[in-house]
């Protein structure tokens, strides 16, 4: 369904920046949210029924590229050994076979209720599907190679895909290209300053394995093993720093804008250094949390709490189906409910929406439901019951994300045409 001017009901609204707003009415006009509350001042065109109306969720971080990678066992999995696996499947698949992936996840997303994705992906292969998909994105090209012949093939590819980009191309396809220097165990330090020095936004897996900080601080470990029987360890490699978030916040580094996959083994010194009002020159640095994907590898606790707590945009990835059940934002959060029923829904709304939205340069736009914004909303089923809080009742169940609509229509769910 178009939505020209329309005026939507439901149970709830959750506008994320707000309280719920029980028998809700959102109005629409032009792809845009011009009224909000309980009463919008006009009759409702269309009930939606017994349903929540929330923000289009947003995905900080994934790879659309990779396919299903099965656990071995319910235990914990090796992470360098799952790295193998996920290579193996990259070298396997062909181009068209990974850009198949991507169409069959860009849908899938979409059908999760997601309106803006991050997506870490090679040479820019992502970009077609989400270009001409009705969501935004961010499409990260991967850049890696310790040794210089390496890196220099790969930064080499990255540039001339982005040379591809025109301006009209991402107004009209609501997409910015950016660079993801890949992680420090496998991208020399060059790379993460020439991309720093490029404008453009970047992300990178830090601080995702007790391995990678033994790598950085004394150049042994499991890491290295897998990086020599790789073929891809330079023995003349030396890091940025001892610490990985020496990564972001060394040198020129630290006027670049990074969206940070997982962030796991951060210290808690550092994150003082990552606040907003730490940054200079405007300096965004989030974390992108994947609980399912950190459960998987059995990590040790992520400290997202204290990082939310010191002022630090923590936002929520699927990471891959290599390592996630599925790609939904929201049972990304169902999760962490379940994990510790003390968050707050609304909190963990807000990592599932506008945290996002914020470490994606998007918030003046979509994330929360506000008037002047986007109409990118996703519309979830209710359980019967009302109790306590509606953002905490979203939380609990498990029923599924009916509708998604972007920029005013809706492009998935009962109401698409």
């Amino acid at each position: 369904m178009t939505i020209g001017s329309i005026t939507l009901r439901a149970r709830y609204i959750l506008p994320v920046e707000g309280a719920a707003i029980p028998d809700g009415r959102i109005t629409i006009e032009a792809g845009r949210i011009t009224a909000i509350g309980g009463n919008v001042g006009r009759a409702t065109d269309l009930d939606l029924g017994d349903v929540a109306i929330l923000p289009g969720f947003v995905n900080a971080h994934t790879h659309l590229e990779l396919g299903l990678i099965d656990r071995a066992s319910s235990q914990p999995e090796d992470e360098v050994t799952w790295l193998s696996r996920v290579i193996a499947q990259r070298r396997d698949c062909s181009r068209d076979v990974l850009a198949d992936n991507v169409r069959a996840n860009v849908n899938a997303i979409l059908r999760a209720g997601t309106t803006l994705v991050a997506d870490t992906t090679t040479v820019g292969l992502s970009w077609p599907a989400i270009a001409g998909a009705p969501m935004r994105g961010v499409v990260f090209s991967e850049i890696l190679g310790l040794s210089r012949m390496r890196g220099v093939q790969t930064d080499a590819e990255a540039w001339d895909w982005l040379s591809t980009i025109t301006l009209d191309d991402q107004i009209r396809a609501d997409c910015r290209p950016g660079l993801s220097p890949h992680a420090p165990y496998s991208t020399a330090g060059w790379l993460y300053h020439k991309a720093a020095l490029s404008g453009l936004p970047l992300s990178t897996h830090l601080a995702e394995m007790p391995e990678e900080l033994e790598l950085l601080q004394y150049g042994t470990g499991g890491l290295r093993r897998f990086l020599e029987d790789l073929g891809a360890w330079d023995p003349a490699w030396e890091p940025i720093g001892p610490n990985p978030a020496d990564y972001v916040r060394k040198g020129d580094l630290r006027k670049a804008h990074w969206l940070i996959a997982h962030g796991t083994y951060l210290s808690p010194s550092d994150f003082w250094q990552l606040r907003p009002d730490a940054a200079p020159n405007g300096q965004r640095v989030a974390i992108a949390f994947c609980p399912r994907t950190h459960a998987r590898f059995g990590h040790a606790r992520h400290p997202f709490r204290e990082m939310i707590e010191r002022g630090i945009a923590v936002c929520l990835g699927t990471d891959s189906l290599a390592s996630a059940p599925t790609l939904g934002v929201l049972d990304e959060a169902r999760f962490l409910a379940k994990q510790d029923d003390a968050l707050p829904g609304q909190l963990l709304l807000t990592m599932a929406t506008l945290s996002g939205a914020w470490a994606l340069h998007a918030d003046n736009l979509t994330g929360s439901l506000k008037v002047g914004k986007s109409a990118d909303l996703a519309v979830v089923a209710l359980p019967g019951h009302d109790d306590g809080n509606p953002y905490d009742l979203v939380m609990q169940t498990d029923l599924p994300v009916l509708a998604t609509m972007f920029a005013g229509k809706f492009v998935r769910g009962p109401w698409e045409s």
